[in-house]
């Protein structure tokens, strides 16, 4: 039974800090080195300060990366550029944004309040991806030096009434947003803290009979999990403590606000007898639809991605381009018996995820690339946009392009309630949350 509870949030202090879009950020593991820089040279209190911070020469153990956002956060507290909520709320949280595959825009809806901490194995809060052990490593140190939550676990829930959702709008309806920014990306961001007793109470009813499904944070959360466990030792406290809870954002999945990009895999050197190899064997598993680039690449790409997206949720369909080839490859599986040969202890969703698909009989059957390798990331790499993938390969940085349909939320959840987690890297959902837009300080 997931246990949901309002708490007294930390905010930038708009008397202090004039622009917020300023000193809020992306989540920590999609910054990279020239985002941190551009964060840090925004604003003085940044929030990646604090929560992504730079590794300095000299570094030691009693100074260090997050004994420095220790300091920073003790002083942005005590000068007022944070500032704690008097009452204890949850938070409004909506996110305004154009779907990058088209033009449609989109509203993605949920709340943010602490959730209590729970082992996967009670099957009441679960993950639907493996963790790396160093940045779990990371989330901790940062969690035992600062005691607090600067970003927040992006997690789902099924619930296709939409009741909270309505009780939500039908609260904030006539007032202001607390916080309304813009982000790099143009993505508009809305925070509403709301106190109402009335309003909290039916809303941690209904969510003790929901399934919780973290969809993006799960190497924080099993740090929360380690650090409570830790705590718990250290001080005989076993129960509702602060370090109990962690800071979530809860999102229906049955609204239609909630993106999926694909996520396209790349492969680097690769011999040509590997190639050659998987021209030869490809249809053994596959049926083989050649788009030619007669009437212009461009065209041929619209051609492969019309007929992805009429194979999404219905058939098993990759797209594939080969360095050199003046055509695309449309594979559809020939029989769900050939990836059952491979992995006949996976249950079923699992099985019949294309990403499972391509892995099993084209990575690991055909190329003789195994499981380690890919969680390696030997030889490949990752990208979410289709043209990226195909431009790298034509450059000739790499060998192969495999396009993917994204997961359908019936998919995941199908495969997460068997007790499987997806294979790396299948999910990338969007928008991305800000961090810093609420702060939980134990």
């Amino acid at each position: 039974m997931p246990v949901i509870k309002p708490f007294t949030g930390i905010l930038y202090n708009k008397d202090r800090v004039v622009s917020i879009d300023k000193v809020l950020a992306p989540p920590y593991d999609i910054i990279t080195p020239v985002d941190q820089e551009r964060l840090y040279e925004l604003s003085p209190y940044n929030i990646v300060r604090l929560d992504f911070g730079k590794d300095l020469p000299g570094d030691t153990q009693e100074n260090n990366k997050y004994t420095r956002a220790a300091h920073q956060l003790n002083k942005w507290l005590s000068e007022e550029i944070l500032k704690r909520d008097p009452y204890p709320s949850i938070y409004f949280y909506e996110i305004l944004y154009t779907a990058p595959e088209g033009s449609e825009e989109r509203i993605m809806k949920g709340f943010i309040s602490l959730c209590k901490l729970e082992e996967f194995e009670r099957g009441n809060i679960l993950p639907h991806e493996y963790t790396l052990s160093r940045p779990k490593s990371d989330r901790l140190n940062l969690l035992r030096a600062c005691r607090a939550n600067f970003s927040l676990i992006f997690s789902l829930y099924s619930l296709p009434e939409q009741t909270i959702t309505h009780l939500l709008e039908a609260h904030t309806h006539d007032t202001s947003p607390r916080i309304e920014v813009k982000d790099e990306k143009g993505i508009t961001h809305r925070l509403w803290g709301i106190s109402d007793e009335s309003l909290i109470s039916p809303i941690q009813d209904i969510m003790k009979d929901r399934k919780i499904f973290i969809a993006d944070g799960h190497h924080r959360y099993e740090a929360a999990l380690r650090y409570r466990d830790e705590q718990r030792r250290d001080t005989g406290d076993q129960d509702d403590m602060p370090y109990d809870y962690v800071m979530m954002y809860l999102v229906n999945m049955d609204e239609p606000g909630l993106t999926i990009l694909p996520t396209h895999r790349i492969l680097q050197d690769i011999s040509p007898e590997m190639i050659h190899q998987l021209k030869e064997n490809v249809e053994q598993y596959f049926h083989i639809r050649y788009i030619p680039f007669y009437h212009g690449e461009e065209n041929a790409l619209i051609e492969l991605e019309k007929a992805l997206h009429q194979a999404k949720g219905k058939s098993h369909a990759i797209g594939m381009y080969i360095n050199g080839d003046n055509y695309y490859t449309l594979l559809s599986l020939k029989s769900e018996e050939h990836i059952k040969e491979i992995y006949p202890d996976r249950p079923r969703a699992w099985r019949n995820l294309d990403v499972s698909i391509l892995q099993g009989l084209i990575f690991d059957r055909i190329l003789g690339i195994k499981e380690r390798a890919l969680k390696d990331q030997e030889n490949l790499a990752y990208t979410h946009d289709i043209k990226d993938a195909l431009d790298k390969v034509k450059d000739g940085d790499f060998q192969i392009a495999f396009l993917l349909n994204p997961p359908t939320i019936k998919e995941i959840e199908d495969v997460i309630m068997t007790g499987e987690r997806m294979p790396q890297k299948s999910t990338y959902f969007y928008p991305k949350v800000r961090t810093g837009i609420v702060i939980y300080k134990f």
